[in-house]
C-alpha cells in the first residue's frame, strides 16, 4: 500500500487541459506517446484531436452494456459448493450400492476403496475452494471496523492452506479476535486434513460365511426296514442278516463308523430330523440289589483259620431291582474264587464277570424291550478279619441294561468338512417305540408282512409321520441273535459259559452302558442308511469375503461439507450488509491502496520481517472506500 504524489509533481509544465488531454488518450490508447515539445500549432491541432478522441470515448461508453462481474461474485463459490453436495450424495449413493455385496461381485479394476478416495478428494478440493474465498473476503469485511493490521496477514495465510489456518485457531486461543467466521473457516480447513484418512476408514472387507441350497450336501435317514429278498439274504442260518449283524459286533468292538453327511463344501447346515433306530439304557442298581447271605454248612479254610470264621455267611442269594437272581455259594468249596487264609484274616478273590439276557421283559420305563439283560462283576476282593468274622460280604457290581426300539431326534447342526468321519451327528432327544402287531415267525421264512410301532401310552411321536416299521423277519431275528451275543460269563479259574462270538473279553473289560450305545449307533446309522429311506437336504456354507460400510466415518466428509455451505451463507450475508467489495482472495488491490499512520507508526523505513509484524501488529486501521483510492487509516 502506497501513497501516489499529485499529478503536477509528475508534468510540470502542463496545463489543466493537457493533463486532461493526455489522460485521455493513455486511456484510449495505451500505444499512443504524447510529445511534451511541440509548437503551438501542433498544440491546438492535438487539443482538436483529443477531444474529438474523449468525445469518441464517451459514446462508446453509454453506448456498451457493462458485463457480468463473475469474479466479483459469489457464482464460483457456489459452484464448488453444489460439487462437494453431489459429491456427497455420490458417495452415499455408492456406498448403498456396494453394501453387503460380495467382493467377487466387483468386476472392476479400481477397487472400491480407490472410488471412495477418488470422490473424496473431489469433494474435499470443491470445498476448500469455498472456504478458501469465504476466508479471503473475510479479511476485507473485518477491516470495516477499526482492527490490528496483522490480522490481514493472518488470515490471508488462513486462506491459503492448513498452517495458516492453525495460527488463526492458536491466536484466538490466546486471545487474538479475528471473527466467529475465521475461526470455523480455519476450522473447516484443519479438519479437512482429515477427511482422507476417515474416508479410508470407511469401507473394511471381513469374512462371512454364505449358506446355499445344495442338493449335493445331504444327510440320510429311514422310518422303515425290509431286506427280505434283497441282496442282503444269506444261505448262511443266521438270525439277522449280515448287513445288522456287522453294526452289532462292530458298534461294540467299538470299531464302526458313524454314518456321516455328505458335504463337499466349506461346511454344511442340516435341519432337525427324526429316524427309526435302536437304542439303549443301563443304571447301577447295586445299592437296590437286595443281598442274604448264610453260614455255609462246612469249608475247607475253618481248618487253617480262628474259630470266629466258623460264623462267617459267606453263602449269599442276590435279586435286582427287576427281579434277576443269582447266587454266590461257592466260598467254602473255592470253586469261584481263591485267596489267602491265615489264621486271623481272609482274602477271597471271586474274578466272577457275567452277563445274562432276557426275553422282552419290561424294565425301568421301557416296556418291550429287545432284550434286557444283567452284569454282574465280582472282581473286588472280599477281606476278613476278626473284628468282621460275622459281617456279610460286599456286593458284586449289578448293572441293568435294556436294549429297544426308538426313534431318535437329531439337532440342527452345521458340519465342517473337516470333521467328516470324526463323530456321529449329535441325538437330543429319543422316544422308545411299542411293536403293536407282532406274529412269531421263523427266521427263515419269508413274509411280506411288517411290524409296525408306535409310542406308549398313547405319547406323541418326535417326527410328523409316525409311521414306523420293520419287516417280521428282521424283527424276530434281532432277539436271539442278542440273547446269544450276552449270554457269557467268565471266571479266572478257566470255567467259561460264553457265546460262539467269544465276545465277553470286550464286554467284559469295556463300559457296558458305553459299548450298547455305540452299538446302538452302529445299528441305528444302518437302519437310516437303507434303501427305503430319504435323503435330507442341507444347506452348504462358503467363506467369501465381503464389503461392509462403517457409516460413522463418514461424518467428519458430512460435517466439513455442511459447514463450508454454512460459512458461505454466512460470509455472504455479512458482506452484503457491510456493502463490501467480494475482493476474496486478491492482492492486487492493496497494491493501489494508500496507508495513512501517525508519524510514530512510520513503517516505510523497517527492512525486517520481525520489525513489519511488530508495527502491523500494534496499528489499528479501518478501511475507507469511496469515489477516490482504497484507503487504510489509522484509528
Amino acid at each position: 500500500m502506497a501513497t501516489h504524489p499529485p499529478y503536477s509533481a509528475l508534468h510540470d509544465g502542463q496545463s489543466e487541459s493537457d493533463l486532461e488531454l493526455e489522460r485521455v488518450e493513455t486511456q484510449a490508447s495505451p500505444r499512443m506517446s504524447v510529445h511534451r515539445h511541440v509548437s503551438e500549432t501542433e498544440i491546438g491541432v492535438s487539443e482538436i484531436d483529443g477531444m474529438n478522441v474523449h468525445t469518441q470515448l464517451q459514446t462508446d461508453i453509454e453506448t456498451k452494456q457493462p458485463g457480468f462481474d463473475w469474479s466479483g461474485s459469489w457464482v464460483w463459490e457456489i459452484a464448488s459448493i453444489t460439487l462437494a453436495v453431489v459429491g456427497l450424495v455420490l458417495l452415499v449413493a455408492f456406498l448403498v450400492s456396494i453394501k453387503n455385496t460380495p467382493y467377487a461381485s466387483w468386476q472392476y479394476t479400481v477397487s472400491p476403496n480407490t472410488i471412495v478416495s477418488i470422490i473424496v478428494t473431489i469433494t474435499k478440493a470443491a470445498v476448500l475452494v469455498s472456504v478458501s474465498s469465504c476466508l479471503g473476503q473475510l479479511k476485507w469485511n473485518l477491516f470495516q471496523n477499526s482492527t490490528p493490521l496483522y490480522h490481514m496477514q493472518v488470515i490471508d495465510q488462513a486462506s491459503r492452506g492448513p498452517w495458516g489456518s492453525l495460527e488463526v485457531l492458536l491466536r484466538g486461543i490466546f486471545g487474538s479476535k479475528t471473527g466467529s467466521l475465521t475461526y470455523a473457516g480455519a476450522s473447516l480447513t484443519v479438519l479437512a486434513l482429515a477427511v482422507d484418512p476417515f474416508a479410508q476408514q470407511i469401507l473394511t472387507f471381513p469374512l462371512r460365511t454364505v449358506t446355499i441350497l445344495d442338493p449335493t450336501a445331504f444327510t440320510q435317514t429311514s422310518q422303515k426296514w425290509y431286506s427280505i429278498g434283497d441282496s442282503d439274504a444269506s444261505d448262511v442260518y443266521l438270525e439277522l442278516q449280515p448287513s445288522l449283524l456287522t453294526p452289532i459286533i462292530g458298534g461294540l468292538l467299538q470299531i464302526s463308523s458313524p454314518l456321516e453327511p455328505q458335504c463337499e463344501a466349506s461346511s454344511c447346515q442340516f435341519p432337525d430330523f427324526v429316524a427309526l433306530g435302536m437304542c439303549s439304557k443301563c443304571e447301577d442298581v447295586t445299592s437296590q440289589t437286595n443281598q442274604k447271605c448264610q453260614v455255609p454248612e462246612y469249608s475247607n479254610h475253618w481248618d487253617y483259620s480262628h474259630p470266629a470264621f466258623r460264623e462267617t455267611p459267606m453263602n449269599c442269594s442276590y435279586q435286582s431291582p427287576n427281579n434277576f437272581s443269582f447266587d454266590f455259594h461257592g466260598f467254602q468249596s473255592m470253586s469261584y474264587g481263591f485267596g489267602n487264609v491265615t489264621y486271623d484274616n481272609i482274602t477271597l478273590r471271586m474274578n466272577h464277570w457275567s452277563s445274562h439276557p432276557r426275553k422282552r421283559d419290561p424294565i425301568f420305563d421301557i416296556q418291550t424291550p429287545i432284550v434286557s439283560l444283567t452284569e454282574v462283576d465280582y472282581n473286588n476282593p472280599v477281606f476278613y478279619t476278626l473284628s468282621n468274622a460275622t459281617a456279610p460280604p460286599t456286593k458284586p457290581l449289578v448293572t441293568e441294561c435294556a436294549i429297544y426300539f426308538c426313534e431318535r431326534r437329531y439337532s440342527e447342526s452345521v458340519y465342517p468338512s473337516s470333521a467328516q468321519n470324526s463323530s456321529p451327528m449329535h441325538v437330543i432327544d429319543t422316544q422308545q417305540l411299542v411293536a403293536i402287531d407282532v406274529r412269531e415267525e421263523s427266521p427263515t421264512s419269508f413274509s411280506m408282512n411288517s411290524v409296525h410301532f408306535a409310542p406308549p401310552n398313547g405319547s406323541a411321536t418326535l417326527s410328523n409321520d409316525s409311521s414306523y416299521s420293520i419287516d417280521h423277519q428282521t424283527f424276530n431275528g434281532f432277539e436271539p441273535t442278542m440273547m446269544r451275543i450276552f449270554n457269557s460269563t467268565v471266571v479266572l479259574t478257566g470255567s467259561v459259559s460264553t457265546s460262539n462270538l467269544n465276545l465277553e473279553t470286550f464286554l467284559r473289560k469295556g463300559n457296558l452302558s458305553q459299548l450298547l450305545d455305540s452299538m446302538s449307533t452302529s445299528v441305528t446309522d444302518v437302519l437310516r442308511a437303507n434303501r427305503r429311506g430319504y435323503k435330507i437336504t442341507g444347506k452348504t456354507s462358503r467363506v467369501e469375503t465381503f464389503i461392509h460400510v462403517r457409516w460413522p466415518w463418514i461424518i467428519l466428509p458430512v460435517i466439513v461439507t455442511l459447514g463450508s455451505i454454512a460459512l458461505l451463507l454466512g460470509t455472504a450475508i455479512g458482506s452484503k450488509r457491510r456493502k463490501a467489495v467480494l475482493w476474496k482472495c486478491m492482492v492486487l488491490p492493496l497494491l493501489s491502496s494508500h496507508l495513512h499512520t501517525t508519524p510514530e507508526n512510520e513503517i516505510a523505513s523497517v527492512r525486517s520481517v520481525d520489525g513489519m509484524t511488530e508495527k502491523w501488529k500494534k496499528i489499528r486501521a479501518v478501511m475507507v472506500e469511496d469515489e477516490g483510492p482504497l484507503t487504510f487509516r489509522e484509528k
